[in-house]
């Protein structure tokens, strides 16, 4: 299939619920966020899932909270990613009005694919970072036998000399979905992701992920730099935008407990745009040219290896699509 019919069609069911120019924008940008993502994921689930949303749930999106520089979005029980657009343009106003900006989002079917969140943003000029609450009962708080907080992943764009930096990572050492994953196959975690009910690493995943699917994952990095950072991401995501957090949602992942925030900052209101790009292009270039270590052919800067996928890609470029995600858009089509 063609790159370009693949956004028709999602574009074609997402105009039942959006509009035409709303329907365009969020088929671009999850279809190029599908082709940057690694190789484990050639095609987006979360996008069924949001859309299926709006065809079940009869609700509308609020603004319940509107300042010069803030927003929230209350989705009540809808997928936000259909309102990427508006999204997108709020924070680009008001990011151009006061330098920066911020929206929330609450009471929604879930921010799961979090790339797709700021790369519009960064194509846009603008610097942005995102989060979403990922828990509960996932990482274990440092020095910790159990799973309280969520995965808490984070994503980063902004332009930059090659392309868009694009960053999207889970502030645990590994994702929630590797742990189950690694214990359906019988597979062994990396030292340091996990620990069993005693504090001490293991990597057996049955040792770290109990039957009710509580996961005694580490923090990134499996130290107490780590730990602070996906603890301020769960307060950011919760208590500071009037969503819970972790230790607060009911003991099933149902996802309106779950928020979000996305920040916008205008590049050229808060320093000289040339001297910005200037400096990046500065530090990529160094970075690029150092010598890798043993066994390695090259330093990126990060982002390169997603740019990369989507190197010479047009609307024109034949992909691979998977038979059965395209019967799934088919009946989200009728």
């Amino acid at each position: 299939m063609k790159v370009g019919e693949l956004k028709n069609r999602i574009a074609a069911i997402a105009s039942k619920y959006v509009s035409e120019e709303e329907a365009l924008y969020f088929a671009q940008e999850i279809v190029e966020t599908d082709l940057r993502k690694p190789p484990r994921k050639k095609y987006s689930d979360d996008l069924l899932h949001d859309i299926a949303s709006w065809r079940d749930i009869q609700a509308t999106v609020e603004k319940t909270i509107d300042l010069p520089g803030y927003t929230q979005f209350n989705f009540n029980g809808l997928g936000p990613s259909l309102k990427l657009k508006e999204i997108h343009d709020v924070l680009e106003v008001k990011a151009n009005q006061n330098g920066i900006s911020m929206v929330s989002i609450v009471n929604s079917a879930g921010m799961h694919t979090m790339h797709l969140w700021t790369q519009g943003l960064a194509k846009r000029g603008f610097f942005a970072l995102c989060s979403w609450n990922g828990g509960p009962d996932a990482v274990v708080p440092f020095n910790g036998t159990k799973g309280i907080l969520g995965t808490n992943p984070f994503t980063y764009a902004f332009p930059s000399d090659t392309g868009e930096v694009v960053v999207d990572m889970a502030t645990s050492e590994i994702p929630y979905f590797k742990i189950v994953e690694a214990k359906q196959k019988q597979t062994k975690l990396p030292f340091n992701a996990a620990v069993d009910d005693m504090g001490e690493v293991t990597v057996a995943p049955e040792n770290a992920l109990d039957d009710q699917g509580v996961s005694n994952l580490l923090p990134m990095g499996a130290t107490y730099k780590g730990y602070s950072i996906n603890y301020l991401m769960e307060i950011m995501t919760g208590a500071l935008i009037g969503a819970k957090v972790s230790t607060q949602m009911g003991g099933d992942y149902i996802e309106t407990e779950h928020g979000g925030f996305i920040i916008a900052i205008a590049i050229d209101r808060i320093t000289d745009r040339k001297k910005f790009d200037d400096s990046v292009k500065s530090m990529n270039e160094e970075i690029r040219l150092q010598k890798p270590k043993a066994g390695t052919h090259k330093v990126i800067v990060p982002g390169d290896t997603n740019l990369g996928r989507i190197s010479g890609i047009t609307d024109e470029s034949e992909i691979e699509v998977d038979t059965d995600y395209l019967a799934k858009l088919d009946d989200l089509l009728q």
